[in-house]
């Protein structure tokens, strides 16, 4: 059974790090056993991954052809969260964010359309993945500012 794990959050965060190089890969670059480091994912668990672990597996993904770096992407999503979103100008930026995000994963999606190779795929996927989380931040920052108005 697949768990679910909160958006925005380390723990998730480390699974589709996982899911792109593999859990062997994450425990061997951060240098602990793989149940050790699947520990971390799981939010149950009293361990979490060093900020240190974070940026080698940021490394190990870019390296692996990812487009971004998904620790430092989250961490930065999460300080903008926690930045006043709801101001005006907080909220254009969260649609301008939203806009190039949603736009680059089309483009990522039509590209996979005709093609067969797996990483052309991997990358539509990460774009789909990052388009929908800029949309959710744009919500956050639209709820936040319904609330306080």
């Amino acid at each position: 059974m697949t768990k679910r794990r909160e958006p925005l959050t380390y723990q998730l965060t480390l699974t589709r790090v996982a899911g792109l190089i593999g859990w062997d890969r994450v425990a061997h670059i951060c240098g602990v056993r793989e149940r050790a480091a699947r520990n971390w994912s799981e939010m149950e668990t009293e361990s979490e991954i060093r900020m240190i672990d974070a940026e080698r597996l940021d490394r190990a993904c870019l390296e692996h052809g990812a487009t971004i770096a998904p620790f430092y992407h989250l961490y930065g999503e999460r300080l903008g969260i926690a930045a006043n979103l709801h101001s005006a100008p907080g909220m254009a930026r969260a649609a301008a964010c939203a806009a190039k995000e949603s736009g680059e994963a089309v483009a990522a999606l039509i590209d996979a359309v005709g093609s067969n190779d797996p990483a052309v795929r991997r990358r539509a996927r990460a774009e789909a993945e990052e388009a929908i989380e800029a949309l959710r931040h744009a919500l956050a920052a639209i709820d936040k500012h319904e609330k306080e108005g």
